[in-house]
């Protein structure tokens, strides 16, 4: 059970992101079809899946029978919809049709691969109306290897269409973003998680909580993957109530104001012993970090006068500007660190020292 690939949106009116549903919508219920499109974002926000939507778009049988949709006017988005059931559409969507190319450029990056694809793409569909080359993780090709593809972007045969992916689009030559229509994928908002998690639930028929699908929203970092693979967890092990979730994340115990305070009071020896028992009972500390850091930029906005949330008077003087300033820099420093570390929780200590010392 993948329940992020079986979940996964097939039509353009299942994306989950609001501004790209319509978005694309615009672009592919015109009379132009672009032969270049740059889909740039974080992990997990759709991006591969659009993609492949907009091959489904490109070649449909039943869309592309009869009229000439693609060059018709005032199409609307049920007129370009692929159909999801004809011999084209499913071969796409189980990924064997052999006019759909997909290429990781994290494994294929060099510039041999590129030469490859450009002597394939001079011949013609084997059966669709266009091959669609799908390179994901585009920012890894080479320099070369850029060149030779940007040779193909200028003049790309009619019968191609590119759609480049990227995690950093700001690694990208700036030749090559300035050939492509730039769609960029944000980072999802809670209620478009809540969604996405809502289809998955209703599908799978499982009784979840609102407050445990809430959390969930909260722990994915605006990733729609990650957000479902966290919900698919839970349901393999039956942590359906938001003690047990809490628990399945390392984050049971957890409470970041109580942290704050301590290490407002700059007891360097009580802020560590706090860290240690943390780990003993299995505290995520990214979990920690994160919540820590959402924590500071609401008191930071509330000192301000300004934010959605609410924050306690206590909260909102425990600590002055400049110092909530440099929590949210140090912490943020810590949040990157501990993805590479060897010792969970030595980036968070390290932190700690820094900031209850630094006036000794």
């Amino acid at each position: 059970m993948v329940l992020y690939r079986k979940y996964r949106p097939q039509k353009i009116s299942e994306l989950d992101n609001a501004e790209i549903r319509e978005r694309l919508t615009r672009v592919f219920s015109s009379s132009f079809i672009p032969h270049a499109l740059l889909f740039a974002g974080p992990k997990g926000t759709g991006k591969t899946s659009a993609a492949r939507i907009i091959a489904k778009v490109l070649n449909c049988e039943k869309r592309n029978s009869g009229s000439d949709l693609k060059r018709a006017k005032g199409l609307t988005l049920a007129d370009i919809e692929p159909c999801n059931v004809c011999e084209t559409c499913k071969a796409i969507t189980e990924g064997r049709h052999l006019d759909i190319i997909e290429i990781d450029a994290a494994s294929n990056r060099g510039i041999e691969e590129i030469r490859d694809l450009r002597e394939k793409i001079k011949f013609a569909p084997v059966s669709a109306i266009y091959k669609v080359y799908i390179i994901d993780e585009v920012h890894m090709l080479t320099n070369e290897a850029f060149n030779a593809l940007l040779k193909t972007l200028e003049e790309p045969p009619a019968h191609a269409v590119f759609i480049l992916a990227t995690t950093e689009p700001e690694k990208l030559p700036e030749t090559i973003v300035s050939r492509c229509i730039r769609f960029n994928f944000k980072k999802a908002s809670p209620s478009e998680i809540l969604g996405c998690l809502e289809r998955v639930v209703k599908g799978e028929k499982v009784n979840v909580t609102p407050d445990v699908l809430q959390l969930i929203a909260q722990t994915s970092d605006g990733s729609f993957r990650d957000a479902t693979k966290i919900l698919e967890q839970a349901i393999l092990e039956n942590a359906l109530t938001s003690e047990k979730l809490n628990i399945l994340l390392g984050r049971q115990n957890l409470s970041v104001i109580n942290f704050l305070k301590l290490l407002a009071s700059c007891d360097t020896g009580k802020v560590l012993f706090e860290i240690v028992k943390m780990g003993e009972n299995g505290i995520n500390f990214r979990f920690l970090t994160e919540e820590l850091l959402y924590l500071l930029h609401a008191i930071l906005l509330a000192q301000h006068g300004i934010g959605k949330e609410k924050i306690s008077a206590d909260l909102v003087t425990l600590l002055t500007k400049d110092e909530i300033s440099r929590l949210i820099k140090l912490f943020s420093k810590v949040y990157v660190d501990l993805k590479t570390t060897s010792i969970p929780q030595l980036p968070l200590e390290v932190a700690v020292v820094e900031w209850c010392e630094r006036k000794q």
